[in-house]
């Protein structure tokens, strides 16, 4: 898939990642249609891009305000040939303290508002017979991570939902690319409630999520990992359950205690 000329849809697009994959997709030629809750950052956004695009308001969390804002970008800019699936929220502390009303808007939001974006644009994919869906997921949905339960079970609930949808698609004409980022130099960790504190794996820059994103859907790539050497954290998870339970309790310390 080339990003120039290419139609991108990008929900969560206001600030972050979203910005930044908004900002390198226009600078490559694209055309990007930028759907988030405040209409103001996202017209900053689009000035960013130079103005090559359209802005729409929504929720992800409501499926008829998707459908309703991705409908508007594309009458506005043409059939979706991208689209990056990446609002998402996250929430910090041990389940027993958290709500059941957070865990309920995390899945809301980080899986259902992907199912409401994906459908909503995947039937003219399949029809025109090409394009590409991209997953802004997490190691935390690769990689249960403790204190962050609910958005690890979502994220979780998003990839297996990818990887199921890209063996459905793969001889429809359209890719599917799963990203893994471990923690990103945004607000992110601080809307949650808790700035990211560890020592390990060090933030990266949403520029750098960006960039790999761009060279996924260039390359059709299935998945991704950033940092990279997360992809073989997630090999030894698996290979050796028991050696990764040990160390992650090591890694926490007395926070699980």
């Amino acid at each position: 898939m080339k990003w120039n000329g290419a139609v991108v849809l990008i929900t969560g697009a206001s600030r972050g990642i979203g910005r930044e994959i908004a900002v390198a997709a226009a600078k490559r030629g694209a055309r990007v249609g930028l759907m988030a809750r405040s209409k103001d950052e996202l017209s900053e956004v689009l000035d960013a891009c130079g103005g090559k695009g359209a802005i729409a308001v929504g929720d992800v969390a409501e499926r008829m305000q998707v459908e309703g804002a991705l409908d508007a970008l594309q009458r506005e800019l043409g059939p979706a040939d991208v689209l990056v699936n990446n609002a998402g929220i996250g929430a910090y502390g041990r389940v027993t303290e958290t709500d059941v009303e957070t865990f309920e808007k995390m899945m809301r939001v980080n899986y259902f508002g992907t199912v409401y974006a994906t459908k909503a644009v995947l039937p003219g994919m399949i029809e025109r017979g090409r394009g590409h869906i991209v997953m802004i997921a997490s190691i935390a949905g690769r990689i249960g991570a403790p204190l962050e339960a609910g958005y690890s079970a979502s994220k979780f609930a998003m990839v297996g939902f990818s990887e199921a949808l890209s063996m459905e698609i793969k001889r429809k004409g359209v890719g599917l690319s799963i990203i893994d980022p471990g923690p990103v130099d945004t607000h992110f960790t601080e809307a949650r409630g808790v700035p990211f504190a560890a020592n390990t794996p060090k933030p990266v820059k949403p520029e750098a999520v960006a960039s790999l994103v761009m060279r996924a859907v260039e390359r059709n790539k299935a998945e991704k990992f950033i940092p990279s050497w997360l992809g073989p954290a997630y090999t030894f998870k698996t290979l050796v359950p028991p050696a990764y339970r040990v160390g992650t309790m090591k890694t926490f310390g007395d926070l699980l205690k």
